[in-house]
């Protein structure tokens, strides 16, 4: 059985964490380095990085889905189907 598909607001809670961390680890290095940056672009950063874990989060088990939706219906990529006749290649049994 399929594991139940996640609410929006249980994606954000998952990548929330992650996002506001590597965002602040980023905005502080810049700020060692001497680059400017300020709150707003930092907010900025937190919700565009949030956005972007949230869509690949969705599209990450989009994919799944229809992955195991395929794989019931028809055999896995890179496997044929033989219906008969066995090795075709052409064979120099002469020499």
């Amino acid at each position: 059985m399929a594991p139940r598909s996640r609410s929006f607001t249980g994606r954000i809670r998952d990548q929330l964490l992650f996002s506001v961390v590597a965002v602040v680890v980023l905005f502080i290095a810049l700020r060692l380095l001497g680059v400017r940056s300020t709150v707003p672009s930092l907010f900025l950063s937190v919700l565009l990085t949030l956005a972007l874990n949230v869509g690949l989060s969705y599209w990450g088990e989009a994919r799944a889905r229809s992955a195991r939706r395929r794989s019931a219906t028809r055999p896995a990529r890179g496997t044929t189907r033989h219906t008969g006749g066995g090795d075709i290649r052409w064979r120099d049994e002469d020499r």
